[in-house]
């Protein structure tokens, strides 16, 4: 399974859950160190910031994330709950579970993926260029784009609350 949740929630979600991955999603200034509960090799650290276009002063992600993202979650055993967090469990880490579930699932699903998204977390408002180059790493020829693009802006909220992604 696939959970979410903000920074502050990682250790309570992963004793919740069971997880036994754990992608951190944020900037590099807040990552946080790896549970002790996780295995230092199961836990992906990303560090950037919430932007989906370049800006000064600010740490956008980059084609290599993506590739970094999709090889640990090659690794992943799809049996294994995985966690994914960044700041607030709004943006990155919601794009990280939308790619995951794509990746898990496989071309074709990418518009029930993002219903769901949006029926588990009415908040998700996911990363639009963390998906878009994962749409391109993955070529899915615009379809993940498209597919969050159909779900719209979540509700507004400081901070999104732990959730599952079904698979």
């Amino acid at each position: 399974m696939i959970h979410v949740c903000n920074l502050d929630l990682i250790d309570q979600t992963i004793k919740n859950t069971g997880a036994k991955y754990l992608v951190s999603l944020i900037n590099k200034d807040m990552m946080p160190n790896t549970p002790a509960t996780i295995k230092s090799d199961n836990h992906l650290k990303l560090a950037f910031n919430d932007i989906t276009e370049p800006m000064n002063g600010y740490v956008n992600v980059q084609d290599s994330d993506i590739a970094k993202l999709i090889n640990f979650l090659e690794n992943w055993n799809l049996q294994a709950p995985i966690l994914f967090h960044c700041w607030a469990g709004v943006s990155r880490s919601t794009a990280g579970a939308f790619i995951a579930a794509n990746f898990a699932k496989g071309a074709g699903y990418e518009q029930e993926i993002a219903h769901k998204l949006r029926e588990v977390a009415p908040f998700s408002t996911p990363n639009k260029l963390v998906v878009s180059l994962a749409d391109n790493y993955l070529k899915r020829g615009g379809k993940m784009q498209d597919a969050i693009d159909a779900i719209g802006r979540g509700s507004y909220t400081h901070s999104g609350i732990p959730f599952m992604l079904p698979i």
